[in-house]
């Protein structure tokens, strides 16, 4: 008990050090983290602890006298105690008697406590500073709480009462992270002559990967020769952060080829030679997801055979590259309705799978992640939408966030479990790790695993603020257990009071719908505007981005779409393609006070924990209101934004063919209904 408390308690002197010292402690944080997810299973695992009809269930089993107990317990505690608290707290008081892990269920309830007080204290919207000086100081008091019950005060006691402006809830073990400097990037090129000039350069379908061409240089200034993608500011940001790195590169990025991967990988490892020599135990670890490649292996995989030939030939770079496979096994299956237990893991299906573009269970490391020099005195971070691949990325609508400061730091440290993971000597997980007669499992770094992990790990503690801004990470990481990016933009929509602009990929979660809807009619004069795809590249006329909307509409949520364009590719060989351009965004902002910006799609799977994501919450309102000028300059110029229907009423296409609106609403309409009912139906 007195440790957990210790965790919080020193998170709380290491915020108000930071106004004093302006040095940010990560290691409490990172505590709190690591607490969260070892005590996960004890509170969710259970179906009884999450749903209090199988709850009900599992009581009705018990003898009666038991069920007469329980019930009672529940009428007496059900007003304090909140459900979350309570449902795991009544399984292993009555159902599974265990009085250990009773005892863990109230020290995790006072946990929950204490990181919703932490919140408070650093939260920077909040303005009333003696207040949250105060949550400091409850804290620490509190950390000398010892045999709680379910009458103490630190469990009890109404704070909100005594902090109106406070949030009963936290929504992040890692909280908010102050003393950073943040920068959203947002601008590529997108114009038909730059799709062409990708379809021009193709690495496949009778294209080279041609190291000697003047196309694959990296231009160092605008005026340079070189690779045209690395003069546009989102992919010129990746370039400078490698070319500052002086201890180590770490990227896990999910699409990632053509002739820009071409370029940038041979430019990073061109880098690492040159930075070998000034420090020897420079390093690069790169992870990446190769059982999922969206149609896109043969634009892929000849960048990464050039990572791995390279990295085991070149001298320069002897023992400083590690190019590792992601481990997707530990994420819940996103195929809906446990339909994918129908298929039997066997190394018959496994040679059938590893064919495919998609892998079969729904399970993806999505991540666009690059960190330079996590234990230096200005860690580097930059991630959100932007793949690295020619054809999803090259010319896409995207955002992504650069952070400097401690922040950037606590990025590397959410990815330590994904190296673990990656480094699994769990024999049913290796097997299913994709191209291992290719060299592409991680086998041969399993005898220097510990060596690997212990250099990853980031042990600084301290690090100093090189700026004034708060950041707070958003995620969903490798196995599922935290997965808070819906709940933030849900808490960020229950507070919105002027304004909500959305851009999005995306936007079929019933969580997020709804909590719009609600809001609308909570505030009638909110504006809620979304810029939502097309989803062109599917071929359906809309779907699934079609299966709220009209509901949307109907409650005043104004959604429109960028006019996105569509080319046909004709390759060396012969053969043509349709490209589509995407809005590949995911993007909120609300009232210009608070945004998010990251990976994650608006979708079910993506929400639930079937993918890897990571994005962050900000706060500096000169970054969001830039966002905010540009999202409405488009919103307004009837050129570049326009209905979302291209018709007056939704029309879906299958095979081809275009549906009449009436077939057309019952398909969307259905669809929607079984979304609905999803988490339901498995009891999630």
């Amino acid at each position: 008990m007195k440790k957990a408390l210790l965790i919080l308690t020193s998170v709380a002197m290491a915020s108000t050090a930071v106004a004093q010292t302006a040095q940010v402690s990560l290691k409490e944080r990172i505590a709190a983290m690591d607490y969260y997810k070892k005590n996960h299973d004890l509170m969710f695992a259970a179906e009884a602890c999450r749903r209090p009809e199988t709850l009900l269930q599992e009581i009705k089993k018990l003898p009666a006298a038991e069920q007469t107990k329980a019930r009672a317990f529940v009428k007496a505690n059900e007003a304090v105690v909140p459900e979350k608290i309570l449902l795991p707290l009544v399984y292993w008081k009555f159902v599974k008697k265990n009085a250990a892990n009773e005892g863990k269920v109230m020290q995790y309830w006072l946990q929950m406590r204490l990181q919703a007080l932490r919140d408070y204290a650093d939260n920077p919207l909040v303005k009333d500073k003696a207040a949250q000086n105060e949550a400091r100081s409850l804290m620490t008091s509190w950390a000398a709480a010892s045999n709680l019950n379910l009458t103490s005060r630190e469990l009890t006691e109404n704070l909100q009462k005594r902090f109106p402006q406070m949030d009963p809830y936290s929504l992040s073990a890692g909280g908010f992270i102050p003393g950073n400097i943040v920068e959203l990037v947002s601008h590529n090129e997108i114009s038909p002559e730059r799709i062409q000039w990708f379809n021009d350069r193709v690495i496949f379908a009778g294209g080279v990967l041609d190291f000697n061409q003047p196309y694959m240089k990296m231009p160092l200034h605008k005026d340079d020769e070189g690779h045209p993608s690395f003069k546009d500011p989102m992919f010129a940001k990746i370039r400078d952060m490698i070319l500052s790195a002086k201890e180590s590169v770490f990227i896990d990025i999910f699409l990632f080829g053509g002739t820009m991967g071409g370029t940038l990988s041979k430019f990073l490892l061109d880098q690492t030679v040159e930075k070998k020599k000034a420090n020897p135990n420079f390093k690069v670890l790169l992870l990446h997801d190769y059982a999922t490649n969206y149609n896109m292996k043969d634009e892929m995989m000849p960048i990464f055979k050039y990572i791995k030939d390279r990295a085991a030939t070149d001298p320069g770079l002897k023992g400083s590259v590690y190019l590792l496979q992601a481990n997707i096994q530990r994420h819940p299956p996103g195929i809906p309705f446990g339909i994918t237990n129908l298929v039997p893991k066997t190394e018959e299906t496994f040679k059938a799978l590893e064919k495919r573009n998609t892998y079969y269970e729904s399970k993806i490391d999505h991540s666009k992640v690059i960190v330079v020099d996590p234990e230096s005195e200005a860690p580097q971070a930059y991630f959100g939408s932007k793949n690295w691949s020619d054809h999803s990325g090259g010319y896409y609508y995207d955002n992504a966030l650069y952070v400097k400061g401690p922040a950037a730091a606590l990025v590397q440290a959410a990815y330590y479990d994904d190296v673990d993971a990656a480094l699994t000597t769990d024999p049913n997980e290796k097997k299913w790790f994709f191209y291992k007669e290719e060299g592409y499992g991680n086998e041969a770094y399993l005898k220097n695993r510990e060596q690997i992990l212990a250099w990853f790990r980031v042990d600084r503690s301290v690090f100093p603020a090189v700026g004034n801004q708060s950041v707070r990470l958003a995620e969903a990481n490798v196995d599922g257990k935290i997965k808070d990016t819906r709940n933030m933009l849900v808490d960020m929509i229950m507070k919105a009071e002027s304004h909500i602009y959305m851009e999005h990929l995306f936007i079929y979660d019933k969580y997020i719908n709804d909590a719009l809807m609600k809001r609308k009619a909570q505030v009638p004069g909110l504006k809620i505007r979304i810029l939502a795809d097309h989803n062109g590249n599917f071929g359906l006329g809309g779907l699934p981005n079609t299966l709220y909307l009209d509901q949307l509409l109907r409650h005043g949520v104004e959604v429109r779409a960028r006019r996105t364009l569509g080319i046909e590719a004709k390759f060396p060989n012969g053969t043509t393609q349709g490209y589509h351009q995407e809005n590949h965004r995911k993007i909120t902002s609300v009232d210009g006070k608070v945004m998010l910006v990251g990976s994650s799609n608006l979708n079910p799977d993506t929400l639930q924990g079937s993918f890897r994501e990571f994005g962050a919450q900000l706060f500096d309102q000169k970054v969001i209101g830039g966002f905010e000028e540009e999202f409405l300059d488009a919103w307004n110029d009837d050129k570049l934004v326009g209905p979302f229907y291209e018709g007056e009423r939704l029309q879906l296409q299958v095979m081809g063919k275009t549906l009449s609106p009436e077939l057309s609403k019952i398909i969307n309409d259905l669809g929607s209904t079984v979304l609905r009912a999803k988490d339901d139906i498995e009891k999630r």
